[in-house]
């Protein structure tokens, strides 16, 4: 398990609640020195560490031998991350299958994350599958029931992948449109920060309504633009985990846009949300991905302005026809 942050930590947990060895890797080492020792992860104080999981600073001991690596990392860092693996994985006979839970696009490159590790790592193209859906991880860490997929080319690998994550609290169902799910997963935070926004501006209910719906749309057409099928959105990785992100309070993105409509500048809000938000980043990828496919999305391109060029949250009311 690459990443020992909330998601990457509760599911190296699950896994080895499930019965597996797990080796969770984490880049500070002072970090995993603690963690290894307490058996707590600070943000997430209901879980102690089951006996399964060894926590350790060094990739190098975490992959050795591997079947499986899951990557957990905040998207800025997993094309870095993967370079660093190439001589470590992929080059014998001996493959590992890798699955990212990593949900985002690659700035420079509009790749998801699934495609920057088969870039980075070549030798496992094919063997690339996506963990995705609405999964709060402390949700999870209580037991909370949840249902996620995996996607990827081949459906009798993601049903082994599926017997593998299967089982206490995650429910796990199979898609083979990879490319749709993770688009869902990383356009979802985008709306999500534009639904925290209604919030903060006291918009209502009813607008959010709006907001959701054309949101949705403009997810369907950009994912059928980019080769993946529209129904995909409907589904956990699109409909589900736009709910989920958008309407709860755990939700870091939502959090993100409240204190944006509520008047703080970006780098302030940001600063009172002590953890990652993919959405900010993912913002810029989504518009650039409209403009790249000629697709027609005026809230995606709204929450570009917004959060890259300073555009006050009114632009986001504008986009819905309420000007």
């Amino acid at each position: 398990m690459l990443g020992a942050g909330l998601w990457g930590t509760v599911l190296a947990n699950h896994l080895a609640r499930q019965g597996w060895r797990v080796t969770l890797w984490e880049f500070f080492p002072e970090l995993a020195r603690n963690l290894e020792k307490t058996r707590r992860h600070p943000h997430i104080p209901q879980l102690e560490l089951d006996r399964g999981v060894r926590v350790t600073s060094d990739i190098r001991a975490s992959v050795r031998g591997a079947g499986l690596i899951v990557v957990a990392l905040p998207s800025a860092h997993i094309r870095t991350t993967m370079r660093g693996l190439k001589r470590l994985v992929g080059r014998n006979s001996d493959k590992p299958l890798v699955v990212t839970a990593s949900k985002g696009v690659e700035k420079k490159t509009l790749k998801t994350m699934a495609e920057v590790i088969e870039d980075e790592l070549p030798g496992l193209a094919g063997r690339v599958y996506a963990l995705s859906g609405p999964s709060f991880a402390r949700e999870v860490a209580r037991g909370v029931a949840t249902k996620v997929l995996i996607a990827g080319r081949r459906r009798a690998i993601a049903r082994q992948l599926k017997r593998i994550f299967d089982g206490g609290p995650l429910r796990v169902v199979v898609s083979t449109d990879r490319r749709g799910v993770e688009l869902g997963g990383g356009l979802k935070n985008v709306l999500a920060i534009a639904c925290g926004m209604l919030d903060g501006m006291e918009a209502g209910f009813n607008t959010k309504a709006a907001l959701l719906t054309e949101g949705m749309a403009e997810m369907g057409r950009l994912i059928s633009a980019q080769g993946g099928r529209a129904e995909t959105i409907y589904g956990l990785a699109g409909l589900g985990d736009l709910i989920l992100t958008g309407t709860s309070n755990e939700s870091r993105n939502r959090t993100l846009g409240e204190k944006l409509g509520a008047g703080l500048t970006l780098e302030s809000a940001m600063r009172e949300i002590p953890t990652v938000m993919e959405g900010v980043e993912s913002a810029r990828s989504a518009y650039e991905l409209t403009r790249a496919s000629g697709v027609d999305a005026p809230v995606l391109e709204a929450m570009w302005k917004i959060l890259h060029r300073g555009a006050p949250s009114s632009k986001l009311l504008e986009a819905l026809g309420f000007n």
